[in-house]
């Protein structure tokens, strides 16, 4: 019987809502039709005007780049302290800024060349 009364509880209060005829008032207050007479055609006029804005700007976002990424001090000098690390050894992987890298260089000085980026890998799903 509860389950009853909050059953007619929700619907009053749902009934009594302001909220359910929102988007009605709103067109029926817009200002080119204050009494709220919109034509099909007005109507639909007004969808295509929608859907011609929504193209464009669809358009327009695709054709922006976006600015490169700005280079974190920390992370930049993280990455060159451990591209620089006298022990790594070949086969040692190295997390850069830049991504994964494998060391095969020597003992020595280490170069560029002497890393090799791990490509990177969807996981599955």
């Amino acid at each position: 019987m509860a389950s009853w009364i909050a059953a007619l509880v929700a619907t009053a209060l749902l009934t009594a809502s302001p909220w359910r005829c929102v988007a009605q008032d709103t067109l029926q207050n817009a200002p080119e039709h204050p009494d709220g007479s919109l034509t099909r055609e007005q109507w639909q006029q007004r969808v295509e005007e929608a859907r011609r804005r929504s193209k464009d700007f669809i358009a327009n976002a695709r054709t922006q780049t976006q600015p490169p990424p700005q280079s974190d001090p920390l992370a930049t000098e993280a990455s060159d302290r451990v591209v620089n690390d006298p022990t790594l050894r070949p086969g040692d992987i190295v997390a850069t800024d830049r991504g994964f890298f494998v060391f095969v260089g020597r003992d020595e000085e280490h170069r560029s060349s002497d890393f090799v980026p791990i490509p990177k890998r969807r996981i599955p799903r």
